[in-house]
């Protein structure tokens, strides 16, 4: 007689399923309907319907507690939902079975600096560094500097960029994290080579160049700080710091009619952003400026 592990009911010993719930009753036939619900999971996740990979997740944990991997898919799909103390469960369930699970620690560790627990993260980042699987990735090396940097340990930070570059010189964030020490430090020559670099390592994010346009008007290239705060609205519609910065530099250098396109765009897109006010306020006051100095010249022309 065989008895059903999820209803209890006793069977016949030749019965491969429970006769009353239809759960499979032999080994073989278990791992077949996990590896079968295995594919319909990805096929739910491929179209993004996250309740129903969870629940598959969890009934395959139900006969399978000890199932790493499994633990750490669920994670993940926790973490799109952002259900981060149930994604930390699993990762923390999995790196119990199995310590060394270097992908399980990698993902904990980046969860931690997600919810501010920098010295948390730390200490994954760095006994993943020390685990048996030698895991000398430069996306560790990296973080750990992003996490010194947010504990103002701006010395640790660089030695870890360098670090990660030192690795694998072709990784770009690292060069960009660099390029935000140094601008920082008013370095803007050594600022714009680290964003560069980044840039031609293809990292296409609007901060990179949002941060390089900075460094540009910083040295007073007005064109160059142009060019690359419309390259970062370009690769994101929706944001807003490089539209802010934009405006400012077109009010600065009397480019006032540029300057109000721009502000009517931004009260369309941001509607609710309290910089509107500012911006509105510097266009308004360079406007009067222009408005008295075309008043007095026309003065002068008359009395000439």
């Amino acid at each position: 007689m065989i008895k059903c592990s999820k209803c209890q009911t006793v069977n016949q010993e030749n019965y491969n399923y429970c006769y009353n719930c239809a759960y499979p009753l032999k080994e073989h036939i278990k791992n077949k309907e996990i590896s079968k619900l295995l594919g319909i999971s990805l096929g739910y996740e491929m179209v993004n319907i996250f309740d129903k990979v969870i629940e598959i997740y969890e009934d395959i944990l139900k006969e399978r507690p000890h199932y790493a991997d499994i633990r750490y898919r669920l994670a993940l799909v926790y973490e799109v939902q952002a259900r981060y103390d149930k994604a930390i469960e699993h990762l923390q369930e999995a790196l119990n079975i199995n310590p060394d699970y270097i992908q399980a620690r990698n993902k904990l560790a980046d969860i931690l600096i997600i919810l501010g627990k920098y010295q948390e993260a730390l200490i994954e980042y760095k006994t993943l560094l020390a685990t048996k699987v030698r895991y000398s990735f430069a996306d560790v090396y990296n973080n750990i500097g992003v996490i010194y940097e947010k504990l103002k340990n701006i010395k640790q930070a660089k030695s870890y960029y360098m670090k990660a570059i030192s690795i694998n010189p072709r990784f770009a964030k690292p060069y960009y994290n660099l390029g935000n020490i140094m601008f920082a430090k008013a370095n803007y020559d050594a600022a714009i080579a680290n964003y560069k670099k980044a840039i031609n390592l293809k990292l296409e994010i609007p901060e990179v160049y949002n941060n390089l346009a900075l460094a540009y008007y910083k040295q007073g290239n007005i064109k160059e700080t142009e060019e690359n705060l419309m390259k970062a609205i370009s690769l994101d519609d929706s944001f807003f710091e490089a539209y802010y910065n934009l405006t400012l530099i077109y009010i600065q250098v009397n480019e006032l009619q540029k300057a109000q396109e721009l502000v009517n765009k931004i009260k369309q897109k941001f509607p609710y952003s309290h910089d509107i006010i500012y911006l509105e306020k510097n266009l308004d006051k360079k406007n009067k400026e222009k408005s008295k100095r075309e008043q007095i010249n026309n003065m002068e022309s008359t009395i000439e």
